[in-house]
Parts: C-alpha cells; structure tokens; sequence
C-alpha cells in the first residue's frame, strides 16, 4: 500500500500554518470574526455570521490541540461571541447573523448554524474554555426541542426567530453538518445518542434518498421529505440552496458516511450500504464534476442529466474532494483514491492557493480565474485547513477524535 510522503506532510503542515495565519486576520476587536476579503481583511460591509464564528472556534481549537500556534485567547473570544453576540436569551437559540453592534440581521433560526455552534462548542469544551459546555447544552437542547424530527430520522431546517413557525423546507445541507457535529459529539462525550442519531441520519440520506435517486443525492426536500428537483432552478448558484446536485456534497457525505462507521460497534461496523454509497456517489462526483466543461477543477452543481449548471470551481468542494479520496484510501487501501488526492492537490496548488495574499481562492472559473457569483473575498478557511490537516493526524472519525487521538498539545 502506497503512503503518503514526508515530503507532502511538509507542505501540509507549512499550508495549515498559513492558512491558519490567514485567519487570525478575521478577528473583531469589540467581539466576533469578521467576513475577509480577498486581502484578508475584514470587510465592514458584511454582517457577522452564526456559523463562521464556529467554524473558526474549530480551526483555532484544532490548532491549539495539534500544538500549531497557542490559540487559546482565539477560542475564549468566539465563544464569548456566541455567547454575547448570537444567543438569543429570549426565545433561545443563536441567530443568524449580527452587525457588529450587535444588532440582529436576520430573524430566522437555522439548523445549519446550531449544528455548527455544537461543534465549535465541542472543540471548545477540549480546551477547558469558560463557557463552552453552556454553549453546547443550549445549542444540544435547540436541536433537541427544534430541529429533530424522528419521524423522519432527519433535521428539520428553518424557524422563525421565537420558533413560533417553521419553514416547510427541508435541506440535505444541514443534516450533513448535523452528521459531522454529532460525531465529534460523540467521540468527545462518548454519548451514544449522538452517535446513533448520526449514523441514522446518514443510512437516511445515502441508503435511502441517494439510492432512490440512483446516487444522485437530491438537495432539496418537501415538509415529507419529498425531492423538490426543480428547487432553486431560477437561482442555481446559491451558496446554501443550489439547483440540483452539489458535487462538492457528493464527496463531503462519502467521507461521513464512512467515518461516523467507525464509531459504530463492531458488529454493526462495516454494513454493506456504507461502502457502497460512499463509493458510489464519489463516482458521481468525479465522473460528472471534475473536469465536466473540459477544464481542470470540478463544477459547483450539475442537473439531473448529469450535465454542469454552474461551473464554478468553489475552494471547498476540492477541499472536500481531496479529503474523501484520502478517506476512502485509508478504508479500503485501493490506491486509485490516492492517484485522486494528488492529482487534485496538484490543482490547488496549480490554481487555488492564492500565492500572493494567502488563504485559498473562493471562486474560480473555468479559466481559472478570480470570480465573484457566488462568494466574494475569502471569508473562510474551514474546508481548506480540514484537508491540510486531515493526513496529519491519526485517522478517526471527527477532527476532535482525531486530535483526543494525538494527545495533549504541545502548548498545553
């Protein structure tokens, strides 16, 4: 079995360093991280976003754990703007998005944020930060109370500010995050519950609705869980609600999938939808994204004939990629997945690396050029850092397990 080389280890590693130092650029003096442009400066013009602040709680925190850069400080102040800034002490919950007074931008609650507050919170809890374990039992009880639907074994998505009414859609977006946090959950408390709700909810979207649709796993759903296939067809580049299949999604469910199975006892270990679906909507979204418009990089969506609708080339979706590849290597050792890391961290280094400001490039063209439909500047560094780091460390099913794994930082 092929490995991979001391040489590429080292150019992760200097990759997450910068990265991770691209980020420090986010931070608000009076509270919260800020939207970065492409320079890496906060721009003023964007509100402060629930789950960006969490994502970088993740980044920071998996820093510190992996001895990267003391990032304490960082950590105490996005659970400080969680807290302060976000929790809604009324109705409950985190909003969405704040000004950076404070003042609410937008009135609903998401699942796709609280999922993101519980894994910040989870990271933050591994570093002993003040505040956290609060954070994660208000975001676990909203979840709880708001967002699960056993009926269905999937998150519900959308309520207004006082949950007084709930949006009829239902999304496969946050029930993927919803499988990542619960996870990390898991492999930090050792709750079952996370563990098997997780599990469930990903047997629900690969076995049953991607399978249904012979692997091309619909994003968008009806209050029944219905496919609405036409969903957002008059605004097919959305960044959360795009039409038709996201390939960078394809690839994001195939590592989940696979790694939330790690966590399942041994017996019930290695059942035969887990592989199959994560091989095979892999086989979509490289077959039918990488390279689809007959330019390096893969699309964003393609419809239902498998033909591109947006071709952009989105940071994360390589991200996302290359970190699927490298999962499906490690479980079954077939070395076509490390043929297919290189090659597309041959394409990042070619073409999404932005050499002069740092950070990755959030959009590209199929000319490999800078574009701005979707995503302005760089505001994140989540899905970036996850794949610079993911072959550093020992191979578990969350980031958080993985760095529990490693041990105690160095800085600690």
């Amino acid at each position: 079995m092929a490995t991979i080389s001391a040489e590429h280890k080292e150019f992760l590693l200097k990759e997450a360093h910068s990265l991770l130092n691209f980020a420090r650029g986010s931070v608000i003096d009076t509270g919260g991280f800020g939207y970065l442009t492409a320079d890496g400066k906060v721009d003023s013009s964007k509100p402060l976003e629930c789950y960006m602040q969490a994502r970088k709680i993740q980044v920071f925190g998996l820093s510190h754990q992996m001895g990267l850069a003391d990032c304490t400080e960082l950590v105490v102040h996005g659970v400080q703007s969680l807290s302060n800034l976000f929790r809604d002490r009324k109705n409950g919950g985190f909003y969405s998005a704040v000004s950076a007074d404070g003042a609410v931008v937008s009135d609903r609650k998401l699942a796709y944020d609280h999922m993101f507050v519980l894994l910040g919170a989870t990271t933050a809890i591994e570093l002993g930060v003040q505040g956290a374990q609060e954070l994660f039992d208000e975001a676990q009880a909203i979840i709880e109370k708001y967002f699960w639907e056993p009926e269905f074994s999937m998150m519900r998505n959308d309520w207004s500010q006082d949950f007084s009414s709930l949006d009829s859609y239902r999304g496969i977006n946050p029930n993927m995050h919803a499988v990542e946090a619960l996870t990390a959950a898991f492999e930090a408390t050792g709750q079952s519950v996370f563990r098997d709700r997780a599990y469930a909810i990903a047997q629900r979207a690969l076995d049953g609705l991607a399978r249904d649709c012979e692997w091309m796993l619909p994003e968008h759903f009806d209050v029944k869980w219905n496919v609405l296939a036409n969903f957002n067809r008059d605004n097919p580049a959305d960044p959360f609600r795009p039409y038709g299949i996201t390939i960078g999604h394809l690839f994001e469910w195939s590592r989940l999938a696979l790694q939330i199975d790690l966590t399942m006892p041994k017996e019930q270990q290695g059942r035969t939808w887990v592989l199959e679906s994560a091989r095979a909507i892999y086989e979509i979204g490289k077959r039918y994204g990488w390279a689809a418009d007959g330019s390096p990089g893969f699309v964003y969506t393609i419809d239902w004939e498998k033909k591109p609708v947006v071709t952009s080339r989105m940071q994360w979706v390589a991200a996302e990629a290359l970190m699927a590849a490298f999962t499906l290597w490690k479980i079954t050792g077939e070395d076509q997945y490390l043929d297919d890391y290189y090659t597309w961290w041959q394409y990042i280094q070619d073409h999404v690396i932005d050499k002069k400001f740092g950070s990755w490039h959030h959009e590209l063209n199929a000319a490999q050029e800078v574009t701005t439909m979707t995503w302005s500047g760089k505001p994140d560094v989540y899905h970036a850092f996850n794949a610079c780091i993911m072959p550093l460390l020992p191979f578990q099913a969350s980031f958080i397990g993985s760095t529990k794994k490693l041990g105690v930082s160095a800085l600690s």
